[in-house]
């Protein structure tokens, strides 16, 4: 069964990343993938994140990945890693979110 996000707008005040070129996406894929798909629950794929200088953020309902400034990366999905295909495997995530309910990050 596939798995299909609404597409989204990337500017500055959405928070959303801009798409990818093929190669960064290729090199993000290669180095961040296989934490994804090792991970074994949310607060691991944080940790392991972390170790890469990445954080976990929710943005307009998509999983945002973002750098170690908070700038947006990629969306989960941009690497092949969607936010539906993780919740599937790790249990829906729990989130604490801003006072407009646009951002989130996780809860401890």
């Amino acid at each position: 069964m596939a798995i299909h996000s609404a597409p989204f707008s990337a500017d500055r005040t959405s928070g959303m990343p801009s798409p990818l070129d093929s190669e960064t996406a290729m090199l993000l894929r290669t180095v961040l993938l296989p934490h994804f798909e090792r991970a074994t629950s949310w607060g691991d794929l944080c940790a392991r994140l972390a170790s890469k200088g990445y954080e976990i953020t929710f943005r307009n309902g998509h999983l945002v990945l973002a750098d170690e400034a908070g700038k947006p990366v990629c969306t989960g999905s941009m690497i092949g890693s969607p936010l539906a295909r993780l919740a599937e495997r790790l249990g829906r995530p729990k989130l604490r979110t801003d006072c407009a309910g646009v951002s989130a990050t996780l809860r401890n």
